[in-house]
C-alpha cells in the first residue's frame, strides 16, 4: 500500500489507538524504572530517609527502604520483610508478627502500614498485567501502522506520543509544584480508601519514604519519560522526512 494513500476509517483508529497505547507504554517504562531497580529507591532514600526522627541510622532506613519496596511492588516477601524488621530492632530472626507486637510504629511497619503496602501490591499487580498487554498491543499497531503506512504514519504516530505525553506530563509536573500535598491526596484516593494510607510523620514507614523521596521519585519517572518521549518525537520526525 502505498505511504501516500488516506488514512481512511479503519487507518484512523488504528494510529489513535496506536498513539494512545504508545503514550501508556512510555508512562508505564518511567514507573518500572522507579518500581524494579533496588538502585532508585536506595539512591532516593539515601538522599531523603528521614533518619533525624527515626530511632534508626540513614543507613538502616534505605535498607528497610529497599525490603519494603521489595515487598510492595516486588516479590512480597512477608517473612522477609518482618526479618528486617526484627534486625532493626535487635530481635532474633526469624521473626512472626508476635514477636514484633510489643513495639510501636516508629520502630516497625505496623499491621495498618502492612495493610496500606498490601493494598499497594495488589493494585501494581491487577495494573501490570493490562499495562503489558497494552505495551504488546502498542507494539502491534505500530506494526501495522508501518506495514499499511509506511514510515511515514509510524513517524506520526511516534511524534504525535511524544506531544501528548509531554503535554500530559507537563500538566502534571505544574500541579506537583503547585500543590504536591494536594496532587498527592489525589491520586492515592484513587486507589485506596479514605485513611488507610496516612501515618505519623515519625511511623517508620514516613521516615523510609517522606514527601521529598516521593517528589524524588517523580522527577525521576518525569525524566524517563520525557526522554521517550522526546526521542519519540525525534525518531518519528526522522521517519517522516525518510
Amino acid at each position: 500500500m502505498s505511504a501516500d494513500k488516506k488514512l481512511g476509517f479503519s487507518g484512523v483508529i488504528i494510529c489513535v489507538l496506536a498513539t494512545l497505547f504508545l503514550a501508556i507504554s512510555f508512562v508505564y517504562a518511567g514507573f518500572e524504572v522507579c518500581a524494579t531497580p533496588d538502585l532508585t529507591t536506595r539512591m532516593l532514600a539515601q538522599a531523603f530517609s528521614n533518619d533525624a526522627e527515626s530511632p534508626f541510622s540513614k543507613e538502616q532506613l534505605v535498607d528497610a527502604a529497599v525490603v519494603s519496596k521489595d515487598y510492595t511492588v516486588g516479590s512480597h516477601d512477608e517473612q522477609k520483610t518482618l526479618d528486617m524488621m526484627a534486625e532493626l530492632n535487635g530481635i532474633a530472626t526469624p521473626a512472626t508478627a508476635e514477636s514484633l507486637a510489643d513495639l510501636d510504629e516508629t520502630q516497625v511497619l505496623t499491621a495498618d502500614a502492612l495493610s496500606h503496602l498490601d493494598d499497594v501490591f495488589y493494585v501494581v499487580q491487577d495494573a501490570r498485567v493490562w499495562l503489558r498487554v497494552i505495551c504488546a498491543l502498542a507494539l502491534f499497531l505500530s506494526i501495522v501502522c508501518a506495514v499499511t503506512g509506511g514510515k511515514r504514519r509510524l513517524g506520526s504516530v511516534l511524534m504525535w506520543t511524544g506531544w501528548l505525553v509531554i503535554a500530559i506530563f507537563v500538566c502534571l509536573a505544574i500541579w506537583v509544584a503547585v500543590d504536591f500535598n494536594g496532587f498527592f491526596a489525589a491520586f492515592h484516593s484513587l486507589f485506596f480508601a479514605a485513611g488507610t494510607w496516612t501515618f505519623s510523620w515519625d511511623s517508620l514507614l514516613i521516615c523510609m519514604y517522606p514527601p521529598n523521596f516521593w517528589i524524588g521519585m517523580g522527577v525521576v519517572w518525569f525524566v524517563v519519560t520525557m526522554v521517550l518521549s522526546i526521542l519519540g518525537i525525534v525518531i518519528g520526525r526522522h521517519l517522516r522526512k525518510a
